[in-house]
């Protein structure tokens, strides 16, 4: 069998409430799992760690995450926008899917609109996924973006076994405030 690894990258940047943009291009093939997401940047305060095996303490998900956009490669062209917080993680987490067309050959906007009172995701400037925000949420803190592209897991599926390499190409990331 052939052994893969993701890539991660995160961001220093870290911001409360505005406006994301992002312009990508998702890899393709099955097992494929990429991600443009963030997450509250307090759960470095809580000695939280991540690996292999996830996130290491409970600062996940009380610091909040928010998917702008998962792709998974066994669902070809579903977009999904997701957030996960305490009591709303994992396979209960909050969220909305929508489909798109060419999602691994062409390039597609994917965009968050964040304030204290709604969270909204839009693919290709269609709004897809609204949630009311409130203050016993926890998205009214700073978050940073973790842009990634995992292989396989639970939520990846089953790897292709002629898959070689993948690639998210991202083109642009603009936040307005």
């Amino acid at each position: 069998t052939k052994e893969f690894t993701s890539a991660r990258l995160n961001s220093k940047f870290a911001f409360k409430y505005g406006k994301v943009v992002f312009r990508a291009k998702l890899p393709s093939g099955a097992g494929t799992w990429p991600a443009l997401w963030m997450l509250g940047k307090n759960i470095d305060e809580n000695g939280a760690y991540w690996d292999n095996r996830g996130f290491g303490n409970t600062a996940w998900p009380a610091c909040g995450e928010i998917d702008i956009m998962e792709h998974i490669g066994n669902s070809l062209n579903k977009i999904y926008g997701t957030l996960h917080y305490t009591g709303r993680s994992g396979g209960n987490a909050d969220g909305a899917t929508t489909m798109i067309n060419n999602a691994t050959t062409a390039f597609h906007k994917y965009t968050l609109e964040w304030t204290d009172v709604s969270i909204k995701i839009y693919v290709d400037d269609v709004v897809f996924y609204t949630f009311a925000n409130n203050a016993t949420k926890p998205f009214n803190q700073n978050f940073f973006f973790i842009f990634n592209v995992a292989m396989g897991g639970n939520l990846g599926g089953a790897i292709d076994p002629a898959f070689t390499s993948g690639v998210m190409e991202v083109d642009y990331v603009r936040v307005y405030q």
